[in-house]
């Protein structure tokens, strides 16, 4: 698995976990890249975390973390991950020249490597333990699926590639410490690779790897590790997380923000034996209030009035199409903005009241996807109401809402009534309003979080409860005029 004359890690999963021809693997890494929102977010990230399966299952929610990424000017990119395929007690960098994909040859940073190595010689050492197994077949993936997509979106970088083959506290204590100046550098972040639970009920995996988000979220590296020991949550590459978390406390991180989470189930509709995964991001150097993926400003002005008055005729037609009034979808428009992953609500009325509301938090498809299945499902399967008959379809009125990545908050004062959706959980109990209904309704902060946990099934004091989570979103809202005109606008 290595080129001895220049001591290269040749590719051991290329045509399993990704395409092996190099044109096939770039034009896969693009389209996923092109379905995630830009951000706007001023500081620079420290580390991402991102999942390490087959592109097919996890390349999406990957595309999350990289994508932040392009057109930085990254020098050096520490690589972290598990040992799947073999055990030893130490955190081991490659000791070769490079490491190699379709994509080409990134060479290490000896320097840094050395210098990573010298902090704690016993428990982090020079080797190819974990990245070469002489005479076996199977190598190290976890590693090695990340170098395509950091490739993909930097320029004349070099990798300290490290794999873990013990994950206890003392070893991530250990290492976090030693990588810690190098992640201070603005030329320098880590990558972490770790997929979340393996092979349960998918109802059981969104509970475990929420639990995981988190405690990631609230970047406490040592509860993090007692939750994970005690089987709360699961995470293959856990002590590469926590190496991460442990550097960023001395590195001026401000915060952790969960970017995008799914599992294999999501993919392949099979829901008995799933995997989860995460993309994350450990920023620095970022105002809470104003700067956060997702904030107003961010991400909601980011549709011409073109594509807003296609998302509208998609919906009005996917309505008809439920009725069978019509059967012709709309003339197909397919630009960056609707092919990117956004969730999104459609709402129907009728002479000013309620007749169907349906959408989706969680950004899974193409946002001209999203608006479609969303609109047949606010006609069709909104519990409260029959489905629409084809005899209202003129007096319906039909109103958008593309919402923001969601961020959670610790106080109601971080809460603007009219301008924040929320999302209220507890347990398994989960409540959502729309931004535009706190403004409909006349309410102010309390009684907005009152009404949503309601809305979750729960007491309406419950947002007072410390095991309630609560979260914010910012929407685009807009609405029908007619043709020709541009689209009514909301800003919230």
């Amino acid at each position: 698995m290595t080129d001895k004359s220049a001591s290269v890690r040749k590719p051991a999963v290329a045509g399993t976990f990704y395409p092996s021809n190099a044109q096939v693997l770039r034009r896969d890494i693009e389209s996923y890249l092109s379905r995630v929102p830009k951000c706007s977010r001023v500081g620079r990230p420290l580390a991402l975390i991102e999942p390490h399966a087959g592109y097919v299952y996890s390349g999406q929610v990957a595309a999350h973390g990289y994508k932040l990424l392009e057109n930085l000017d990254i020098r050096t990119a520490i690589v972290l991950s598990p040992s799947h395929m073999e055990y030893f007690p130490f955190a081991s960098i490659f000791d070769g020249d490079a490491y190699e994909t379709p994509l080409g040859r990134i060479e290490i940073d000896k320097n840094a490597a050395q210098a990573i190595v010298s902090s704690d010689p016993g428990r982090i050492r020079l080797s190819k333990s974990g990245h070469v197994q002489p005479g076996s077949s199977r190598q190290e993936h976890a590693l090695e699926v990340q170098l395509p997509f950091l490739q993909s979106v930097l320029k004349d970088f070099r990798i300290v590639p490290i794999v873990m083959g013990e994950q206890n506290w003392e070893l991530c204590s250990a290492l976090g410490n030693a990588i810690a100046p190098h992640m201070a550098r603005t030329d320098t972040l880590a990558v972490i690779s770790s997929d979340l639970s393996h092979f349960h009920r998918y109802e059981t995996a969104k509970t475990m790897d929420g639990l995981f988000c988190e405690l990631v979220e609230d970047m406490d590296p040592r509860r993090l590790y007692e939750s994970v020991r005690h089987s709360e949550c699961e995470a293959c590459g856990a002590g590469p997380v926590i190496v991460s978390l442990i550097a960023g406390q001395t590195t001026g991180a401000s915060d952790c923000l969960i970017l995008h989470a799914a599992n294999s189930g999501d993919v392949t509709g099979e829901r008995d034996s799933v995997v989860g995964y995460a993309a994350a991001v450990l920023w620095a150097g970022a105002d809470e209030e104003k700067e956060r993926i997702g904030e107003e400003g961010a991400e909601e002005t980011d549709l011409t009035h073109a594509e807003q008055r296609y998302l509208l005729e998609l919906a009005r037609q996917s309505v008809e199409m439920s009725t069978g009034a019509s059967t012709n979808p709309p003339h197909g428009l397919e630009t960056p903005n609707l092919l990117a992953l956004r969730g999104a609500f459609v709402t129907l009325k009728i002479g000013g009241r309620l007749r169907g509301c349906i959408g989706t938090v969680e950004p899974r498809k193409p946002l001209k996807d999203t608006v479609r299945e969303m609109a047949r499902a606010a006609a069709t399967g909104d519990p409260r109401f029959l489905p629409i008959d084809s005899m209202e379809l003129p007096a319906i009125d039909l109103e958008i809402s593309v919402l923001s990545p969601s961020r959670r908050v610790h106080s109601p004062e971080e809460i603007v009534a009219g301008t924040h959706g929320l999302i209220i959980e507890r347990g398994l109990n989960r409540g959502l309003l729309l931004p535009q209904v706190a403004t409909e309704q006349g309410w102010d902060v309390e009684t907005f979080l009152g009404c949503a946990c309601e809305k979750a099934g729960l007491p309406s004091n419950a947002w007072r409860d410390k095991n309630t989570r609560i979260f914010i979103f910012t929407a685009l809202v807009f609405a029908e005029r007619p043709r020709g005109t541009p689209p009514r606008i909301t800003q919230r």
